[in-house]
């Protein structure tokens, strides 16, 4: 797990207030629950050597110990097989959408690994900044229907992966 801390005093505080978290907020060493992780994606084959639609989404629940709020957290990628890679970031939507309150995460289908990046504020005095990453243990069913009898202008393959929703705890 990495994990990485940026503390940043907002200028409107910075003199009035050391870099110290407030007892009402909690810890700069939170615990992030991914919850009801759902993951799933299509292709289709339009004749045996043409790749057709794909899809693949990615959707969960974010929960941070720090603050009284979830953010819903969502991606799609249209890859070739549905496929996820860490250089694409997605942005969740969080209540008041500040720049306080952001949180956004990346996924790697190969390796299973969340990285995700918080940012929230204790009151307004202090700005956290935190990533982390965790693997999630996912359990996932892959169907594939193949048309035997293939003609030229009909569907040739389609195949699905859907996951069992999962939980992902990171403590930093």
């Amino acid at each position: 797990m990495f994990a990485h801390i940026l503390l940043a005093s907002l200028p409107l505080f910075a003199a009035a207030s050391p870099l110290q978290p407030r007892a009402d907020c909690g810890s700069i060493h939170p615990k992030w629950t991914l919850e009801d992780i759902n993951l799933s994606s299509y292709y289709t084959y339009t004749s045996p050597s043409a790749l057709g639609p794909r899809l693949g989404t990615v959707s969960f629940t974010f929960e941070n110990d720090q603050v009284d709020y979830t953010a819903s957290c969502k991606g799609n990628s249209v890859n070739p097989q549905g496929t996820f890679y860490s250089s694409q970031t997605f942005d969740c939507e969080t209540p008041d959408g500040t720049s306080w309150k952001k949180t956004s995460f990346d996924f790697d289908t190969s390796s299973s690994v969340f990285n995700v990046n918080s940012i929230w504020t204790c009151g307004g005095d202090v700005v956290y900044q935190i990533s982390g990453s965790g693997k999630a243990d996912l359990k996932c069913e892959t169907i594939t229907w193949t048309n035997d009898d293939w003609q030229s202008g009909e569907l040739y393959s389609n195949t699905t992966t859907v996951c069992e929703p999962a939980t992902l705890v990171i403590q930093l």
